[in-house]
């Protein structure tokens, strides 16, 4: 697992996605374009979904959760193929 963290938030998801959302960031940042992604967290322990907003004046990161949780969340896959399908529209 991997957190996204953003305006001091943390966000844990998957490792692939975390990677697909910080690419397709750079994507957009290069493009000086904006987008919002939704996709499947864990929130205080519990599944939750989150709608990020990706744009160029916003610093995003993305670490090693250091947690070890179900290497899938629901609705990930779909969720994957989504940021990459608008990351490869850009590339």
């Amino acid at each position: 697992m991997k957190d996204i963290l953003i305006d001091g938030h943390r966000l844990l998801t998957t490792d692939e996605i975390a990677e697909a959302v910080i690419g397709y960031a750079k994507l957009l940042h290069a493009a000086e374009g904006t987008d919002v992604v939704d996709f499947p967290t864990v929130h205080d322990g519990e599944l939750s979904r989150c709608s990020l907003l990706l744009s160029g004046h916003v610093s995003v990161a993305v670490v090693d959760a250091g947690e070890v949780l179900s290497p899938s969340l629901p609705g990930a896959d779909i969720a994957l193929a989504e940021i990459e399908r608008r990351a490869a529209v850009l590339r």
